[in-house]
């Protein structure tokens, strides 16, 4: 367990050239904001975090007269992590005019640098903070006026005594991934946006279950099957009149990991909602806060390589045995390189998705760079959901014993990992989804162009080895065309592909990528994850590994 006093944004250089370049001119103005964050994450966020696992959310479905209230009890750590997630800003930096100085044109490089912080104490507030973030994406975009007033100015506070937080009910038993199968029902109402609508069913997975404004999608009497036939409303969670809303929460489900927080279990009995898309859209509209939670999704994963990473280094220096430090034995060099290669490519390739959804957001993405966008977001979230498990499993295992004790974080931090995989989409969903784009949208040809145009800014052994794996993922594109029955091979492809893609994007000087620390780091990747042959011949140092792991 870390023990000195430290600051995660000051102790990543990689993290703060991203920002500079992403932020330009605000960055000076917003540093102020994310060196707390990094400093308070590192050292109460961390206690907090561990002390609200495992002192978890408590269901209290009646008060002492009797009444139905359905409240959740939290710890006061888990407190002291809303005031400092949503105090420090996450999603303010959206969407508050106070902190427009702050973002600039930069509005989620903000929301996703402070939120990278934030997760490396706790994964698990950062899915309710995501939530809360996507209810406001959804009501500014759709939402009419009157519930855009309403809504996002308490949910982009950040005062806890002001601040409604988001959430997204979508699972129900039957349906899973299978969104279509969705039975909830809407009754009343003309189609019109804004107006209620009473819903009646049961949703399934509902995290920040208690949340204030929640985001939900229903069947219209009468509307027809499938997706087209869904419609997205808003969800308060208490009425105008202060009364609570017509639904109830039936338990809190007991969790693998993500414990700080509650997920739970919901009835909907007449509860009032406001339309915000009807059948033909509603869909579609939810799915731009999916791919949001997908970013975040793919955020917190490097947040959780990079606090296994430093948890790592931090033992592996301290550990003597077999009479010298730990970190000095060369196998276990190479593991804590193999580490903090992949945490700094993952690091760069998500914050690429950053900045082509703030040029989105603006408006200001071309055709080129929002077919990126989509093609890049479902890959994100799945190639490093897998990652944050492959690494803080390793972290466990360098701490050993002490790793597999929940007095220590690793334990926490791998049963937090688990989930990201699942979240927003299983694996096979999202290499399904990425296949999608693929092949509506060409997705694979601005793949290849991306790969391309980073390669060439690269080295020449580095621009060699991509251009053979190129080759190499173009013609088994072809072959799989071919092939009406070659679903099986997918995720082969898939996995192929995303490793080029988040290992020239290091490359990339036109990002302001490419440093020394970046080079290093992508040769490790491609030579660890693509081999040409069996032994290795960059072998890890001490240097290399400070180089990638800080500077």
């Amino acid at each position: 367990m870390t023990t000195r006093k430290q600051s995660w944004f000051e102790g990543e250089a990689a993290l703060k050239r991203v920002l500079a370049a992403q932020l330009g001119p605000s960055f000076e103005k917003a540093k102020a904001r994310l060196e707390r964050m990094g400093e308070v994450a590192a050292n109460e966020g961390s206690r907090w975090a561990h002390e609200a696992d495992h002192n978890g959310p408590r269901l209290v479905t009646h008060d002492r007269t009797g009444e139905r209230i359905d409240e959740v009890d939290y710890h006061p750590s888990y407190r002291s992590l809303q005031q400092l997630g949503y105090g420090g800003g996450i999603v303010a930096a959206t969407y508050n005019p106070a902190l427009a100085a702050e973002r600039g044109q930069a509005g989620k490089a903000l929301t996703f640098g402070l939120g990278y912080l934030f997760s490396q104490a706790e994964a698990g507030l950062f899915c309710p903070i995501c939530m809360t973030d996507g209810a406001a994406r959804l009501l500014v975009r759709h939402g009419t006026k009157e519930l855009q007033e309403r809504f996002v100015p308490r949910l982009a506070s950040t005062e806890l005594s002001t601040l409604y937080t988001g959430a997204m009910f979508l699972t129900e038993k039957a349906g899973g991934s299978d969104v279509g199968q969705v039975s909830t029902v809407a009754k009343g109402g003309k189609g019109v946006p804004g107006e209620r609508v009473t819903l009646w069913g049961d949703k399934w997975f509902c995290s920040n279950v208690d949340a204030d404004v929640i985001m939900i999608l229903a069947r219209p009497e009468g509307a027809g099957p499938g997706t087209r036939g869904l419609g997205l409303y808003v969800l308060p969670r208490t009425l105008e009149n202060g009364k609570r809303n017509a639904f109830r929460i039936d338990r809190i489900k007991d969790k693998l990991g993500e414990r700080s927080f509650p997920t739970g279990e919901v009835t909907l009995a007449g509860a009032e909602a406001f339309l915000l898309g009807g059948p033909g859209q509603g869909f579609h509209q939810m799915t731009e806060m999916l791919n949001l939670s997908r970013l975040y999704n793919a955020v917190a994963s490097v947040g959780v390589m990079r606090r296994s990473v430093l948890e790592a280094l931090e033992w592996a220096e301290q550990r003597v045995a077999f009479g010298k430090k730990v970190i000095e034995h060369p196998l276990l060099t190479e593991v804590l390189l193999d580490m903090a290669s992949e945490q700094r490519l993952a690091l760069l390739w998500a914050f690429r998705g950053v900045q082509l959804m703030d040029k989105s957001d603006l408006g200001q993405a071309s055709e080129v760079e929002r077919r990126t966008l989509r093609m890049l977001t479902p890959l994100l979230k799945y190639v490093l959901g897998k990652a944050a498990v492959r690494v803080a499993s390793e972290g466990v295992e360098v701490l050993a014993g002490n790793g597999y004790i929940e007095d220590w974080p690793m334990a926490r931090v791998l049963r937090d990992a688990q989930v990201l995989p699942i979240w927003e989409g299983t694996t096979n969903i999202l290499v399904l989804d990425a296949f999608r784009a693929l092949r509506k949208e060409g997705g694979h040809e601005v793949l290849f162009a991306e790969v391309e145009r980073f390669a060439a800014e690269a080295p020449a052994d580095v621009q060699a080895r991509v251009g053979a794996l190129l080759d190499e993922v173009k013609q088994a594109l072809v072959e799989l065309s071919q092939d009406p029955k070659a679903e099986h091979a997918f995720r082969d492809w898939t996995d192929r592909a995303a490793l080029l893609w988040m290992a020239t994007t290091a490359c990339a000087k036109s990002l302001g990528h490419g440093t020394e620390g970046d080079l290093r780091a992508a040769r490790r990747v491609l030579a660890r994850q693509a081999p040409s042959g069996l032994l290795r011949s960059d072998r890890a140092s001490l240097e290399d590994l400070r180089l990638v792991a800080f500077r």
